[in-house]
């Protein structure tokens, strides 16, 4: 089935410089390691929305370590049968952006750009879910500072990908960046985000050296081969230029004396923040950890007619937390996993561009 991660199955230029990517992928996120500032890129990277942003997000002068807090398709709030619902919701806008603010730090986004409407929100994840509209992505970045990536033009599938022409392949990837740019906002060629988990495919990985590389700092790609585990995972940072964030994800808790200890979730179990904490500290000089989430939510879940979302998080134990998918996990422990950000001085939250810079990409 097509989409991210969810429930039980969710031109060319000039090659650049090579390095070592070096990646330590936990259930929550993932660490690349950069080259140092000054040997990849010459000058004061300039803050790219200076009046917005603080001094936590603002362009990085040193070589990290940086943190991105990547909020997948941008999604705004939750829905029932495409109606929204904003019970339980830390809503994007209203309660996400505003509390990262409130500490100096900005996110960023993913958008689907054909699927995203002046102001009406586009309904996806089963009707569950409600991505941003250009009036949305505009109001986070001109109050909050954030970036926005692509998340392709149409998110296609992987059958559409295998036959993509020329034109088409284009259109979904570097043609992406000039639609986000006329909408005025910021860190479009950061990043491509290709959707599903068939981002290993061969068709994918040659849309990303063909056209993706040839535009945008990095190609997003899941590594299911450390998924949800600890173990250190090297790329290079030769052509195609990959990354690799996975996210926060929903699950059954991690208390095996509680019932939600069976919640059936095929992705793995619910990720306590403190292991999401525990990488972030361990972070050195010139890594970059990429943290990925999708809709926060608070309390449990209301009494949806059509949403098949449910969660609880209302213990005080982290480790009593659980939903029934992993694209729904609890604010809390998101807001402890940021505090504990905000309580290291050394890091740099910022957006795939700035790092980009800093990494020797052109764009």
């Amino acid at each position: 089935m097509s989409g991210e991660i969810y429930g039980d199955r969710v031109h060319a230029r000039k090659r650049r410089r090579a390095g070592l990517l070096s990646a330590v992928t936990v259930t929550a996120a993932a660490v690349a390691l950069l080259p140092a500032a000054g040997t990849a890129y010459g000058g004061t990277l300039q803050a790219a929305r200076a009046s917005a942003i603080t001094a936590r997000s603002a362009a990085a002068t040193a070589p990290g370590p940086f943190v991105t807090l990547l909020f997948s398709r941008t999604e705004i709030s939750a829905a029932d049968n495409c109606v929204e619902n904003d019970a339980s919701i830390a809503r994007l806008d209203t309660t996400v952006a505003p509390y990262l603010h409130s500490l100096g730090m900005a996110g960023t986004g993913t958008l689907v750009t054909a699927r995203t409407n002046d102001t009406t929100r586009f309904c996806t994840h089963y009707n569950d879910d409600l991505t941003a509209s250009w009036a949305d992505a505009t109001n986070l970045a001109q109050n909050y500072g954030w970036s926005f990536v692509s998340h392709t033009a149409t998110y296609p599938s992987l059958t559409q990908i295998q036959n993509f022409t020329p034109a088409q392949a284009y259109a979904e990837t570097c043609g992406t960046i000039a639609t986000i740019n006329a909408h005025g906002l910021p860190g479009a060629a950061g990043m491509i985000a290709y959707p599903g988990f068939y981002t290993k495919n061969a068709a994918v990985v040659a849309l990303q050296t063909n056209y993706g590389q040839t535009c945008f700092d990095w190609g997003r790609q899941y590594d299911h081969a450390v998924h949800g585990t600890n173990d250190l995972a090297t790329a290079s940072t030769t052509p195609p230029y990959w990354v690799y964030p996975v996210a926060v994800v929903g699950g059954p808790c991690n208390d095996p004396t509680q019932p939600c200890y069976n919640v059936h979730v095929q992705n793995g179990r619910y990720t306590m923040p403190s292991t999401v904490i525990n990488q972030i500290k361990r972070l050195q000089p010139g890594q970059w950890y990429i943290l990925q989430a999708y809709i926060l939510v608070t309390g449990t879940n209301p009494n949806y007619t059509s949403d098949r979302m449910r969660w609880d998080c209302t213990s005080p134990n982290p480790a009593e937390h659980w939903t029934n998918v992993t694209v729904r996990y609890c604010w809390s422990d998101y807001q402890q996993i940021i505090q504990a950000i905000a309580g290291m001085p050394g890091i740099t939250v910022t957006d795939p561009l700035t790092v980009g810079r800093v990494a020797g990409r052109p764009f």
